[in-house]
């Protein structure tokens, strides 16, 4: 490894990531540039609890988390066999324990509670039924102690939107994801959904330099006294 890159979280990862050259290369750019690692990261700092990662993937954030030295018991959930097996390897290679990626629906993953409930850039992929049913999951979750991180696509945001659904489009053009709704939620409805369930929800715009339409929330129960915020 090039010394100058030793200490360099994404190559580390990426590197650790068995498929090709492709594959390596979309892994360290997306740890590189995606926002949502070090923002997720700053609020699981502060915290002991397990972590759930719904509709993981590759279970980059995991491998993200035990990079930073945060050893919290990961478990991530995803329906693609290949990108479960080179995670669970990625994470073996790199001596990392509290790690497994399990194959299951996350609509009927079962929530540890109290726990870090992560689900980011999945929900968009469910019809409006299952997507309002995994949103009450997660409400229920918060209500029981547990933190849900979310990020999401939203629908209402201009020409980010429009940039989205291109992304996704591509997504399903070259086999990275197979099959799925496009559902993408609008903000204030998502807003309401979390809080007529008695949540309390922050929320802020974590696109980056990115062109998405993407918002971060972070869902607790209304009656919390977590304070945390992104910094």
């Amino acid at each position: 490894m090039d010394n100058m890159h030793v200490n360099d979280p994404a190559v580390i990862i990426s590197q650790a990531c068995e498929g090709g050259r492709w594959l390596q290369g979309y892994v360290r750019g997306k740890l590189r540039y995606d926002p949502v690692f070090p923002a997720a990261q700053t609020i699981i700092s502060r915290s002991p609890l397990p972590i759930m990662d719904l509709g993981c993937g590759l279970g980059l954030l995991g491998l993200w988390l035990h990079v930073h030295g945060i050893t919290s018991a990961y478990c991530g959930c995803d329906l693609s066999d290949w990108k479960i097996a080179v995670g669970n390897k990625a994470a073996e290679r790199l001596g990392f324990g509290n790690f497994k990626i399990e194959e299951s629906n996350m609509c009927l993953y079962p929530l540890a509670t109290p726990s870090i409930v992560c689900a980011l850039d999945v929900i968009h992929y469910l019809p409006p039924d299952v997507q309002a049913s995994l949103i009450k999951k997660m409400a229920l979750a918060a209500q029981d102690g547990s933190v849900v991180l979310l990020r999401t696509g939203v629908r209402g945001c201009g020409w980010r939107s429009g940039a989205t659904l291109l992304e996704e489009w591509w997504t399903r053009w070259c086999g990275w994801i197979r099959g799925g709704h496009l559902n993408f939620p609008s903000l204030p409805a998502l807003i309401r959904a979390f809080e007529a369930e008695g949540c309390r929800v922050k929320h802020q715009p974590l696109w980056g330099k990115t062109p998405f339409s993407s918002y971060w929330l972070e869902i607790t129960a209304a009656h919390s006294t977590i304070v945390s915020r992104i910094v």
